[in-house]
This record gives structure tokens, sequence and C-alpha cells, in this order.
């Protein structure tokens, strides 16, 4: 069943199951849809502004131009979606321990964001935003890095020799974090 331009903002205007259901133009507002509500559906062009989405099940999702507003999207595997037209765009979100592997987020914006704990392993961020993050404990591997901004972000740790940082930017006080590896004593 197809959705066009509709505002989702009672539990009761939700499908019981989103599988097999294409949203386009959608907007949904301080939802908890549950964990596995997501799961084979398609999504283009949708805004998530107050959700709760932690730990959600996106096995076979496509997301295609979908931004997150101020949701909680805490462990949730965006390696497990469908890999087509992937594009999604996060501002003031909780993203710790999210999972992202083989995903290509070329020009994503993460603005004012959590991303503790979070993995990205084998993405191509080239151009990615990282505006205001909270990066403590994240992890980047063989990840492409080109042009990334992290220049207001903090708490960066990003081993140079395992991703592609070419002309990334970074503030002064994180390229301390570009040697971690080194185990390097660094004083101001």
């Amino acid at each position: 069943m197809d959705h066009l331009s509709t505002v989702f903002d009672t539990p009761d205007l939700l499908p019981a199951s989103w599988a097999g259901h294409t949203f386009e133009a959608c907007t949904f507002r301080s939802l908890e849809p549950g964990k596995r509500a997501l799961a084979g559906a398609t999504l283009i062009d949708c805004r998530f502004e107050r959700c709760t989405l932690t730990g959600a099940e996106l096995a076979g999702t496509q997301l295609n131009d979908v931004v997150f507003d101020y949701c909680s999207l805490q462990s949730v595997d965006f390696g497990r979606c469908n890999p087509f037209a992937f594009h999604v765009d996060f501002a003031h979100c909780l993203l710790d321990y999210a999972l992202f592997t083989d995903r290509k987020l070329r020009k994503a914006q993460f603005d004012h964001c959590s991303i503790q704990g979070t993995l990205f392993v084998g993405c191509d961020l080239t151009g990615a935003v990282f505006a205001h993050c909270n990066l403590a404990q994240a992890k980047f591997d063989d990840s492409n890095l080109t042009q990334a901004d992290f220049y207001t972000s903090v708490n960066i740790a990003i081993d140079p020799t395992s991703n592609k940082l070419r002309k990334a930017r970074f503030a002064l006080h994180s390229l301390p974090g570009l040697l971690t590896r080194y185990d390097l004593v660094i004083r101001e």
C-alpha cells in the first residue's frame, strides 16, 4: 500500500506491519512504532520528528532521502537496510551504538548528534558533515572520510592508517585523536 504526503502523529494511523508499504513525502511525529515496524518498508523523502526508534529492525528497509530530527536511534543497524538509493541525514539525534556497515553516506549530515560507540565500517562518508557531534568511542574502519568535516565535533579518535582522510577537516584540539594508535603523550 502506498502513502503519499501523509502526516502520522498518532499510533492508530500507522499500519500494523510496514513491510511492503511505500511512504513518500510523509512525516512521522512523536511516535514509537516498535522495533520491528519499519522492516521491509520503503521510505522516500520522509521525515521522522521526535520519534523513538531505538533498536529498530531495518532488514530490507529502503531509506531514500530520509531525515531524522530529534530522534532516538540507539543500537540501530543501518547496515541491514536496502542499499539502493540509501541516503539519510540526522539532526539532534541519539545514534549511540548504531552500526553503519558498507553504507554510502556521501554528504550525509550529522548535526548536533550523540554518536558515541557507533561503528562505521566500510562506509563512504565523502563530504559528510559531523557538526557539533560527540564521537566518544565511535570507530571508523576501512571508511572513506575524504573531505568529511569534523571541525566542530569532539572526542574524535580515527586511525588514519585504516581510513581515507584526504582533505578531511579537523580542529586543532582534535588532532591528538588522530594519533591515539601511537600511544603518544601530547601536551599543550
